[in-house]
């Protein structure tokens, strides 16, 4: 472990040590006070918002705002625990729901595909839920460009029974092996991608490029797909859901097929999300992508 390596560690840890309460009431102090800073994230919080639920006032968007800024210093103070405490201390903030899901659509034999995002705290919530289960899952994720921070996280990600970490950008030939293999997948599908990577599915109502490559996977082998998020409670403990299993579209039409089932799994994305928008990534430019954009070698 290099030196850098070490004084990351000991510095997360050493955040860790306050009470869990005190940390979440710094948060949500902390969060408010981004939100009064940081105008650039606050307008594109608060646009999201009001475009999303034309229905409500700005005294709702601007209170739900907040609290999404509140939310995600939270997340961000909870974070350090996951460094230092055990996944069965992890697993004692988390109560789980739908884990007959899980299991009936392993007894399938063909894997399992679970459609999630960025809801509550994620990474907690992906510890709790592999503990629930006895068993973990193949995460795809980014690499973090510092590879200090980058072993660090993949560190806490896969402390829980087997879970492992898969760089998103050599995938595909592991979430096959997974399949094979019956084993659980984790792929998030609430960010935006570049139009030629996704499809244009509704989203909130507004055209939203969403990655196809989950509508390419179930389709290809069949595996199912069930929902996974987490919220937190009032509380203070992490709700963890599976839901049910989401009807594969299989027709003699594959380019409608991937279409079709990119809009069905982003529909699922959008009814959790409007159970408690304030606990969603809001500050991701989620609509960045117009639909008139160039290809890449034409930027150059």
């Amino acid at each position: 472990m290099s030196f850098a390596d070490q004084a990351l560690h000991a510095g997360v840890w050493t955040l860790s040590l306050p009470p869990l309460g005190l940390s979440r009431a710094v948060g949500r102090g902390l969060g408010r006070l981004a939100m009064a800073l940081d105008q650039r994230h606050r307008r594109i919080v608060l646009d999201n918002l009001s475009v999303s639920f034309p229905e409500k006032d700005q005294a709702w968007v601007q209170d739900t705002g907040r609290k999404v800024f509140e939310h995600i210093a939270q997340v961000a103070v909870e974070i350090p625990r996951l460094v230092r405490l055990s996944p069965e201390k992890i697993l004692a903030h988390a109560r789980c729901h739908g884990l007959d899901n899980v299991r009936r659509a392993l007894a399938k034999g063909n894997g399992l595909i679970l459609l999630t995002g960025h809801f509550g705290n994620w990474e907690w919530g992906n510890i709790a839920g592999s503990m629930c289960l006895g068993f973990g899952a193949l995460i795809v994720a980014r690499p973090i460009d510092w590879l200090p921070a980058d072993r660090l996280v993949n560190g806490w990600r896969t402390k829980s029974c087997d879970s492992e970490v898969v760089p998103k950008s050599r995938s595909a030939r592991a979430l096959l092996r997974g399949i094979k293999q019956n084993r659980m997948l984790g792929l998030l599908m609430d960010q935006n991608v570049d139009w030629y990577d996704g499809e244009w599915v509704d989203f909130f109502g507004r055209p939203a490029c969403t990655n196809k490559g989950l509508a390419l996977l179930a389709r290809s082998t069949g595996a199912p797909v069930i929902p996974y998020h987490n919220w937190r409670a009032e509380d203070g403990k992490f709700d963890v859901y599976f839901g049910e299993e989401v009807p594969l579209v299989k027709t003699s039409d594959k380019t409608m097929d991937i279409w079709q089932n990119t809009q069905n799994y982003t529909k699922v994305l959008e009814d959790i999300i409007r159970q408690k928008p304030e606990q969603w990534f809001w500050l991701h430019q989620r609509w960045k992508t117009k639909p008139s954009q160039f290809w890449p070698r034409e930027r150059r």
